[in-house]
């Protein structure tokens, strides 16, 4: 320090240098600060080299200028300033506040300057009148909630039960007024219907501080029942523990509730005799859509069934006829057998008895022409009469072969009758597997006929053969594919599944007949049944014209139907979608092109 200055003293010096205080001498005249002890350096985040020599306007130290002017106002007019609180710019821009003091000293030379930090003060203080004015909005906004809440809220003293306040909310709830209700508690209102609920709610309270969500009934005091829901707790009240209690009066949706309740069992009631109905509904549907195509198999079908029936018929009355002439054919077979020598007869019974085993064998027309040629230059070389027309005969019956192989027999034929009757035996055998093979065509027909018409959705599901179902389809339809369709089958894997096999039945029927319709009954249809790992793949591909993209994205829709009027309800594919997904858990995909149409169906394999 300057040691002209009279306060240079070094006792005074040391005071200065070591006060607790900020201190600080400034020269009036320039402004620039002569010393400065080591508190008031740290206020303003400088060292001492930092401050002396500079003013307060070098070091910015004001955040608020007119704080300084205020300063040397005062000093100009009185001489010093007394705690004026003022906040300083530290080096690093934080804010410290000063209560500042200061004093011209030497004759108005210099201003000493001293001062205390009381930032630290200052938050204390801020925080205080920050909590303390929260507490007084925090107490406000209570009473403001308490008071205008629409639920009914009670303050009570937890010990004694005894109302502390409540509002009128809950003087409504219970009907009773407010000067009734304060000092009195809740068993001398006889507000609670059994003092169990009040028992259980405290009990809750008690253990956990809070409870919510309790139900209970209350009495008004004019004795009508109301239902509440009341949410709890505990709290410290001018210095004593008190229960809170918000009530909210859930009488009216509680009797909405049971209403609604009885409502819903009726409704429900009502959409069960709904269902009920449309799933009746949907099988009639579905019977009117089977019956439908039954309708379109029945003239084919009873074509089919004719034609066995017809051969069975002529057939039959060829017997007949034949069995009626045994007695003349016998004697005729006796007169023949009894120019023979023992041996002789027994080997043409043997020749005989191999001839009627030996299976029917057709040929070619040019292969035809060589046997009949060939028959009747043997028949003619051992002089045995109607050589062409035995020739044209053993052709039909499909033995050339075995004539032809055994010609040393021939010759013993010679001079009787005795071929020609053994090829009209042989006819008569031909017509009885004729019969035969009618009666099973006709069997297959009906069985397949009857396995189409059975309607059981209600059954359970059963292993089933799924070529044996598409097979009893393609029966059906046999008649209608003869003249013009080449069914091609690649059954590639024999599997079974669980499922319905009405069904199946059924979706291979709408499946194939819709094939056949689209290549207008010409062309060729391929039915392929594959095996994945997980899965039976069935696809029906013809080759007609193809499905038009705007016709695919709406085929499965119940009731889009592409077909003239009265040729079709639109459910058919609709019903196949809804079995192969809903009933089977399988897939249906339709792939469709000019010239080319497949739906093929996925079903889980066992």
């Amino acid at each position: 320090m300057d040691s002209s200055l009279p306060i240079s003293d070094p006792i005074w010096q040391t005071s200065f240098i070591e006060s607790p205080i900020g201190m600080a001498i400034t020269d009036m005249q320039t402004g620039l600060y002569v010393e400065a002890n080591e508190v008031y350096c740290r206020w303003l985040g400088r060292n001492r080299d930092e401050v002396i020599g500079k003013t307060t306007v070098d070091l910015g130290i004001y955040s608020n200028l007119e704080d300084r002017e205020i300063i040397l106002s005062k000093l100009n007019s009185e001489g010093f300033v007394l705690n004026f609180e003022v906040p300083l710019v530290t080096k690093t821009g934080e804010t410290v506040t000063i209560l500042f003091s200061g004093k011209i000293v030497e004759g108005g030379k210099y201003l000493l300057s001293a001062g205390q930090n009381i930032s630290a003060l200052k938050e204390k203080e801020t925080l205080a009148n920050a909590l303390q004015k929260e507490l007084k909005i925090s107490k406000e906004l209570f009473e403001s909630v308490f008071r205008l809440n629409p639920a009914a809220v009670s303050l009570s003293n937890a010990e004694t039960g005894r109302y502390d306040d409540v509002n009128e909310a809950y003087c409504r709830l219970v009907g009773f007024d407010r000067e009734e209700i304060i000092g009195r508690t809740s068993h001398e209102l006889n507000i609670w219907i059994t003092k169990l609920d009040r028992a259980r709610l405290l009990a809750e309270v008690q253990k956990k501080g809070w409870s919510t969500g309790m139900e209970a009934s209350l009495r008004m005091k004019s004795g009508e029942i109301r239902h509440i829901v009341s949410g709890n707790t505990i709290l410290n009240h001018d210095g004593r523990s008190t229960l809170l209690a918000i009530l909210i009066d859930i009488t009216e949706a509680k009797q909405n509730k049971e209403a609604l309740e009885f409502a819903v069992k009726e409704r429900t009631k009502d959409l069960n005799r709904i269902l009920e109905d449309l799933q009746k509904t949907q099988d009639q549907l579905i019977l009117s859509e089977k019956m439908a195509t039954l309708g379109q198999l029945v003239a084919s079908v009873a074509h089919e069934i004719n034609n066995p029936l017809a051969a069975i018929s002529a057939f039959s009355e060829q017997l007949q006829n034949r069995l009626g002439d045994f007695a003349s054919r016998l004697l005729e077979i006796r007169n023949c057998m009894g120019k023979y020598s023992d041996e002789d007869a027994a080997g043409i019974i043997q020749w005989i008895s191999e001839l009627f085993q030996a299976k029917p064998k057709t040929h070619s027309f040019a292969e035809t022409r060589k046997i009949k040629k060939n028959l009747e230059a043997l028949f003619v070389s051992v002089n045995i009469d109607s050589p062409y027309d035995l020739a044209d005969r053993i052709v039909d019956l499909g033995v050339s072969d075995f004539i032809l192989e055994n010609t040393n027999f021939v010759v013993k034929l010679k001079n009787t009758p005795i071929l020609s009757i053994i090829l009209n035996e042989l006819n008569s055998l031909r017509s009885i597997e004729s019969i035969r093979l009618a009666v099973e065509r006709t069997s297959k027909i009906v069985y397949s006929l009857k396995n189409y018409g059975r309607m059981d959705r209600g059954s359970a599901k059963i292993q089933i053969n799924i070529i044996d179902t598409i097979e009893t389809v393609l029966t059906l339809y046999q008649n209608k594919m003869k003249s013009g369709i080449e069914c091609i089958r690649l059954y590639n894997a024999n599997p079974m599944i669980m499922g319905y096999p009405d069904e199946l039945i059924q979706i291979w029927t709408n499946l194939i007949y819709n094939a056949l319709q689209a290549m207008h009954f010409k062309g060729k249809l391929t039915i392929q049944v594959e095996e994945t790992g997980t899965d039976v793949e069935v696809s029906i591909k013809d080759d007609g014209p193809g499905i038009p993209l705007a016709v695919q994205k709406r085929i499965f829709e119940p009731f889009f139907t592409t077909k003239e009027k009265g040729e079709g309800t639109g459910l058919g594919l609709g019903i196949v979608k809804q079995s192969v997904e809903e009933r089977h858990k399988g897939q249906i995909q339709l792939f469709s092109e000019p010239g080319q149409t497949v739906f093929l169906v996925s079903l889980p394999k066992l």
